[in-house]
Order: C-alpha cells, then sequence, then structure tokens
C-alpha cells in the first residue's frame, strides 16, 4: 500500500493485516544484496520453480488501477526487453513453445552478479583481472556478440576490500566472499565528495579502455556504465560509513572518464580538480546510468525508489556549484521490485503482486517532475526487477509466475520505462526463469517470450488501466492491426486451479493468444474468458 493511501475497502480486513505483516517481515537483499552472494561466482541458476521452505504465499488483490499512461502512443523496442545472466556455466536462456527450444527474444544483458564486479576484477591497484574473475567478461562479450543485437549494461560497483575506506566491514552482502567493505567508498573519496578519487577513476578508465577495445574487435563492449547497484540498501552503500554526496562525486568522475562532460556543463570535468590520466571520452558510444536505488517490503515502503531518487537529485557537489546528482547521467536507474517479503518460519506472507509496480511508478514521475533539469528527456531502466526471492517468499508455483512476469513487463511498457532488465534467467533465489536443477525453463520463461512478440515494435495505443479488477492494455500496428491485453488481477492461478469465470466482450477480434503460445480462433464469438494469466486479443494475426 502507497504510503499516502489507505487500503481499499474490497480487501477486507484479513488482506489488510497481511500487508502489515508483510511489511514488519522486512526485506532480503535483492538481485544485488545477500542475494548476489550465491550466485555471483558460482553455477548456473535455478530456484525459480523450485519448493524452498517457505509456506506458499497467499493470494492478494491488486490495489492500484492504474499507471501513469506516460508510455501512451510510444512504439516497444527491442531494447526493452532485458535480462540478468548470472553464469556462463548456464545455457543461453531460451524457452519452450510448441515443444520446441527456441532462443529466448531479449536484447538488453545487465552484467551484475555476473561474477565480474568491480571487487572481482580489479584485485590489486592497476591490476586489472577481466579474463581470471570468478567468471571471464571475455567469455561474456564472446556470448553477447553471438546473440545480436544484445547489448551490455555494466554496473561499476562493488569497492575491492584492497581499496576500501572500510575494509573491515562485514555487513556488506559479499564481505564472506571478497573480504569486506565492498559497501563502503574508496578510501581517497572524502564524505563531502571531495578527494582525487583516483582509485575510482582508475578503475572506470581500465573498464572504459576495455570496453573500447572489445568494440574494435567486433564484440559488444559496454553500451551503459551504471555507477552502483541499490545505493539505498545499507548491504550495498552503508550509511554509518556511505554518503550520497561520494556517489555524486563518481557519477561525475564516470561520465567525465567515458564520454567526457554533458554539453550543459562543458567545465564539469574540471571543477573537482579529478587528474584522467588516459584523458576523456574513451568510450564516447557509452552512455551513464544514475545509480539504482530498491524498494523494501511490501507497499508504503516502494516509495523508498522515489524518495532516495529525491535526494540524490538534491546532492550536489562541490557544495554551491549547482552540480547536482543525475546532472551527469544519460539514464535514470531504478529497481522495480514489488514483492519483498518473507516468510518466518512457517508463516505465509502475501504473494508479489505485479500491479503494484504502478505505485513505484507513480511515486517515481512525482519525484522525476520536481528535478525538470537534471531528468527531463532522460529514459527510465529498471535495471533489476521481477518478483525477488520466490523461495523465501512461498512464491514458487510456476502458473502463479506465469501469471506475473506477463503482467509485469505489460504494466511497464504504459509507464514509458525503457528497458525492463529481469532478475534473473538463472538465479539460485531471484525471479529464476531456468532451473538448473533440471535443465528446464519454466512456464514464465515462455510467458516472456510471448509479451516480446505481443508487443515489440508496437505501439501503446492504451494506456493500461483497471475496470474493476479486470485490465486491458491497447496495442496497434501498421496495417490497421490492433489488439488489446486482457487480464482479472482479481483472479488467483495456481497449477491445481486456474479459473477463467471473468467474461470480456470478443466482438471485432478475430483470435487471441495465451502467454503458453497457443492462439485459438474466435469464430465470430462474442465474448472470452479471462483470467490471471493474461490474453492478446486481436483484429488479425500478429504480423
Amino acid at each position: 500500500m502507497r504510503k499516502n493511501e489507505s487500503p481499499q475497502g474490497h480487501l477486507g480486513l484479513l488482506m489488510f493485516l497481511l500487508l502489515i505483516l508483510a511489511s514488519l517481515l522486512g526485506t532480503p537483499g535483492c538481485g544485488g544484496g545477500s542475494s548476489s552472494s550465491s550466485v555471483s561466482g558460482g553455477g548456473g541458476g535455478g530456484g525459480g520453480g523450485g519448493t524452498g521452505n517457505a509456506a506458499p504465499c497467499i493470494f492478494t488483490p491488486s490495489i492500484s488501477t492504474t499507471t501513469t499512461g506516460a508510455g501512451l502512443n510510444t512504439v516497444v523496442g527491442e531494447h526493452y526487453f532485458g535480462m540478468h545472466l548470472n553464469s556462463t556455466n548456464a545455457p543461453w536462456p531460451y524457452y519452450i513453445v510448441g515443444g520446441s527450444r527456441q532462443p529466448l527474444p531479449f536484447a538488453s544483458q545487465r552484467l551484475w552478479a555476473a561474477g565480474v564486479d568491480w571487487a572481482e576484477v580489479n584485485t590489486a591497484s592497476d591490476v586489472f583481472n577481466w579474463t581470471g574473475a570468478p567468471q571471464n567478461m571475455d567469455t561474456w562479450m564472446s556470448e553477447g556478440q553471438a546473440h545480436p543485437p544484445v547489448d551490455m549494461l555494466y554496473t561499476l560497483a562493488y569497492t575491492p576490500n584492497w581499496a576500501s575506506s572500510e575494509p573491515n566491514d562485514t555487513t556488506c552482502s559479499n564481505a564472506s566472499r571478497e573480504g569486506g567493505g565492498e559497501c563502503d567508498p574508496p578510501l581517497d573519496l572524502n564524505s563531502d565528495g571531495s578527494g582525487t578519487n583516483a582509485i575510482w577513476i582508475a578503475w572506470v578508465t581500465a573498464a572504459a579502455q576495455y570496453s573500447k577495445a572489445e568494440k574494435d574487435a567486433g564484440a559488444p563492449g559496454f553500451s551503459y556504465y551504471e555507477i552502483w547497484n541499490e545505493f539505498n540498501s545499507s548491504v550495498s552503500w552503508n550509511p554509518k560509513y556511505a554518503t550520497t554526496q561520494q556517489l555524486v562525486r563518481m557519477e561525475q568522475d564516470a561520465r567525465c572518464v567515458v564520454e567526457g562532460p554533458p554539453p550543459s556543463i562543458p567545465n564539469g570535468c574540471t571543477v573537482n580538480g579529478s587528474v584522467f590520466p588516459s584523458g576523456t571520452a574513451i568510450d564516447p558510444t557509452a552512455k551513464i546510468v544514475t545509480p539504482s536505488p530498491v524498494g523494501a517490503a511490501a507497499g508504503n515502503n516502494l516509495g523508498q525508489v522515489a524518495s532516495s531518487l529525491a535526494t540524490y537529485f538534491s546532492t550536489q557537489v562541490p557544495a554551491g556549484t549547482g552540480y547536482f546528482g543525475g546532472s551527469f547521467s544519460d539514464a535514470i536507474g531504478f529497481h522495480g521490485y514489488v514483492g519483498t517479503a518473507t516468510a518466518v518460519g512457517a508463516n505465509a506472507v502475501p504473494c508479489p503482486t505485479p500491479e503494484n509496480v504502478n505505485i513505484v511508478m507513480a511515486d517515481l514521475s512525482s519525484t522525476l517532475a520536481q528535478f525538470p533539469t537534471i531528468t527531463a528527456g532522460k529514459p527510465l531502466f529498471n535495471t533489476e526487477g521481477g518478483w525477488s526471492q520466490a523461495p523465501s517468499e512461498g512464491f514458487t508455483d510456476p502458473a502463479r509466475q506465469a501469471a506475473f512476469l506477463p503482467r509485469y513487463l505489460l504494466l511497464q511498457e504504459s509507464d514509458n520505462v525503457s528497458r525492463v532488465y529481469w532478475f534473473a534467467w538463472d538465479s539460485k533465489t531471484d525471479s529464476s526463469l531456468y532451473d538448473d536443477s533440471t535443465g528446464q525453463t519454466t512456464p514464465a520463461a515462455t510467458a516472456y517470450a510471448e509479451v516480446n512478440q505481443w508487443t515489440q515494435g508496437a505501439t501503446v495505443s492504451q494506456a493500461c488501466t483497471a475496470k474493476g479488477t479486470v485490465w486491458t492494455c491497447g496495442f496497434t500496428r501498421s496495417g490497421g492491426y490492433s489488439a488489446v491485453a486482457v487480464w482479472d488481477a482479481g483472479q488467483d492461478c495456481t497449477t491445481s486451479s486456474c479459473l477463467t469465470p471473468t467474461a470480456f466482450p470478443a466482438t471485432g477480434y478475430v483470435d487471441y493468444r495465451d502467454v503458453a503460445g497457443n492462439v485459438t480462433q474466435l469464430n465470430g464469438a462474442s465474448s472470452v474468458q479471462v483470467g490471471a494469466q493474461p490474453i492478446l486479443l486481436e483484429t488479425a494475426p500478429l504480423p
């Protein structure tokens, strides 16, 4: 529940109490927090369809009824569909339709929890081990080159132990593996953002040089550099030792290394006295993404995404110069998780609700409007999202997952989010689409591919809105094609019970597609049955 809203009467007292319970139970680390430490350097995935120890979650109806509608009349691009791959040992993402194995369609990859973070590559001063980290960056590049048009977003976090200002800080998420201090700033960066920042500059310089060399050799390199991961989570950026001013300075220096100062701030690379030994604009075709905040447990804490970015946009370095956080970025990053409650013992928590991403987006939209000179015209990247940790949430039912994923993606198209990086294809705990224990994909993987086919290249002609509990999102294509995605957020769907008792008008449509890849001819039927898993009603066969 959003912080400025009261629970809706139709939820009833039981659901309200469940939401409160979820908030009290706390937040697990998301993809870059405690969960990433279990997969960052390890083998391939699993868990998306696994069992876990938590009791099955309790179905919780959505309290959201509309998106921001900012995506109306925009075209859904191929790079909207992004993915995290945790291990080079797992197969390249695929899905099953009609008994056939097909490549999973996505065009954006975020390199995080992939065995190649800063602490894993930069093992000592001036030592950058791109091929000998827990995983081989060259392998990620070659796989990306083999699967065009995949481009790569590289997250520049976490500080190596040898470079950390607090090397004995064991509260950081990867401390057990990387020695501590990864969630703290480098030792030559002061709390007010002053200092040489030479360690960070050397790191970004090495990353940009690596990327440029890969691009020159025909590999993807890095299209985007994200400054930090989940900076509002203490296991990622410890507020006891780390400040927002330091992150702002890191954004500024990274921008100067990678692509030079913003056109509106031509002197921006000299104001801090930073020294760029290799010069500026090493990788000028790449762009900078702000550090990404994450929301906390269920409902009223989802606004932390917006409030944390508001703090970032309000912070200037050096003080009094007007160089605010985000001024040196090209895109605004955030994490759009909506299911972060964990079960305690045998107690069940509410199931993740995809429509709650609208709460994140409404708050975020309001924050962006407060900082137009910083944010106007910059695309929104959900650099990490999903339902979060399925086993600890009790959200392991494959049918429920196949209902969640397409709704989550459809809604953010309506919100004009430019990219959504799903976490992850092969995570052992987080929103996994591949189970390495069986070597099989989950139904949610097929649902992901179906939404790609439904919407990539289409224009959002009707913002996603709800009438009662039934949601509709409209799309058009050239040649007079139109379609509407429909689902009932008031229904549950499990492998044992996936009813579709809600009638929806079908006049004017010739067929509908479901998230399993089936196409059903309507043959003049005046209505269809819809449930928790979306269908796509079409006026003509999909081009």
